[in-house]
């Protein structure tokens, strides 16, 4: 839950010894700043970019709003850098280790083999390094890397583990786009600290949220945009926090997960569940020179960014009447092939995550219909690994249909699906065999078991016999992973 000021000093005299038991009268302080915006914005940070021959490694960081605080990182900040690629290269980088736990390094949004995914069951071990190495065979967009181990994402996640990787493209390039100084990079996320020198992660069953927000690792920040139309790529990276997206700046989406979508889609608010991206033009050509606005939360009350807007020189360039041609997936009709029910906190089809299981086989090239339902529990952001997705509808449970969503249209990875609602999905597999996850993305369901191993191969019933006898007897050859 959200918490601002007042509310914060209600809490303290209220809840007395309990409610801030082990807490200094300096913790309480700090947490009492950080619960509203300060006089004085930090500036927004820009990611810094990767350099091509550096190796990527999970270390240690210290978080802007709690300097003193021992976070995780990668290279030593959070987020961590960013890399760029084009679409049709080959992506090699030494992943390394640095913490003194287990981490792994997922794609999150990349379309990748088996063993390059950074599955659980792949986690690296404390000082350990591996090649990654994989060709990057889809459209351009924004995608993130972050850690996967078992039982242990939503801490790591918590405490900064979280970087983009953004494909670029000629179809994308063709469009020029704002970019340069009218391109903001962002993550979201919200944080809870114990004075300057902890981040409080409670491990709360329901999803942990925190009382602020943090944008690219700085609480409350400021920047400078021109007043042009400029471009927002924004991430939720936040464990469980799902985040209305506002601003008295006019909002257009361009795209989402899987890239740019079919035209320009004018919106009042979007709405972003756990590793949802989505990409938006503001239009600041209106807004007079020294004015402000803000990238808003509505649900939290919260003024995530709040950005200076300053006079400059006027372009000629308009927003695009068309931006990409998404190829529909065509489906035989029907009931949907499988039905996923999200329960509670920690099942899907009341089945809990095992490494070794395997809990079904999909047909390599096959379109399939899929179905999320949430049954208690919601909202749950559903994530599926190895491919994209079209959504094709869904109804709530008392019959009436599920809205369309302009963050919706074209290819996605991640779908939320709200109390008492169904999606449904039109999915195809056509890369590569192998294991794969579906998962609730609120990181804490995904810890306590809300997730799912599943094969795409070929011949389904031979990848199913061979899953049920590595089950018993362990790992055998899968030349195809």
């Amino acid at each position: 839950m959200s918490l601002n000021r007042r509310q914060a000093l209600g809490g303290f005299f209220t809840a007395g010894v309990v409610g801030w038991a082990g807490f200094t009268a300096s913790d309480i302080s700090v947490a009492l700043a950080q619960a509203s915006p300060p006089v004085e914005r930090p500036l927004f940070p820009r990611p810094v970019l990767l350099a091509a021959g550096d190796e990527l490694v999970a270390t240690p960081a210290h978080p802007a709003f709690a300097p003193q605080a021992e976070a995780y990182g990668y290279n030593g900040s959070t987020p961590g850098p960013l890399i760029r690629i084009r679409k049709d290269e080959m992506f090699r980088k030494v992943v390394r280790n640095g913490l003194t736990e287990e981490t792994s390094f997922h794609w999150h949004g990349l379309t990748v083999p088996t063993l390059m995914d950074g599955q659980p069951q792949d986690a690296l071990a404390a000082g350990a390094s591996t090649e990654i190495a994989f060709p990057i065979i889809q459209r351009a967009g924004l995608n993130w890397y972050h850690p996967h181990p078992h039982g242990h994402t939503g801490r790591q996640a918590w405490n900064g583990m979280a970087g983009f990787f953004i494909i670029e493209d000629d179809e994308e390039n063709a469009l020029n786009l704002p970019s340069g100084e009218d391109e903001l990079i962002l993550v979201l996320r919200d944080a809870k600290v114990q004075g300057l020198t902890r981040l409080i992660y409670e491990l709360n069953p329901d999803g942990h949220e925190g009382d602020f927000p943090v944008v690219n690792g700085v609480a409350w920040p400021r920047t400078t945009l021109n007043n042009r139309l400029v471009r927002l790529r924004i991430l939720n990276g936040a464990n469980a926090r799902v985040f209305q997206l506002t601003s008295k700046a006019p909002m257009i989406v361009i795209g989402n997960d899987g890239g740019l979508i079919d035209k320009p889609h004018p919106v009042d608010m979007v709405e972003m569940s756990p590793g949802e991206r989505v990409d938006l033009l503001m239009d600041l050509r209106r807004v007079p020179p020294g004015a402000r606005v803000g990238l808003n939360c509505a649900s939290a009350e919260w003024k995530l960014l709040e950005i200076n807007v300053v006079a400059a020189e006027p372009t000629s360039w308009d927003i695009p009447e068309r931006l990409s041609e998404i190829e529909p997936l065509v489906h035989g009709g029907g009931e949907p092939e499988r039905t996923f029910v999200f329960q509670e906190t920690d099942r899907i089809n009341d089945e809990r995550f095992d490494m070794k299981t395997i809990a079904f086989a999909v047909e390599q090239g096959k379109v399939e219909r899929w179905r999320f339902a949430s049954a208690r529990g919601a909202p749950h952001p559903v994530h599926v690994h190895g491919a994209h997705f079209q959504i094709i509808g869904g109804q709530h449970t008392n019959g009436n249909p599920r809205r369309d969503y302009a963050w919706e249209r074209g290819w996605k990875d991640t779908v939320l699906v709200r109390t008492h609602e169904t999606v449904d999905v039109l999915i195809r597999f056509d890369s590569y065999e192998g294991r794969y996850l579906l998962h609730c993305h609120k990181l804490e369901h995904e810890d306590h078991g809300m997730m799912l191993n599943f094969v795409v191969a070929k011949d389904t019933v031979e990848a199913m016999r061979r899953a049920e006898v590595e089950n018993i007897y362990g790992p055998i050859c899968w030349p195809t992973l």
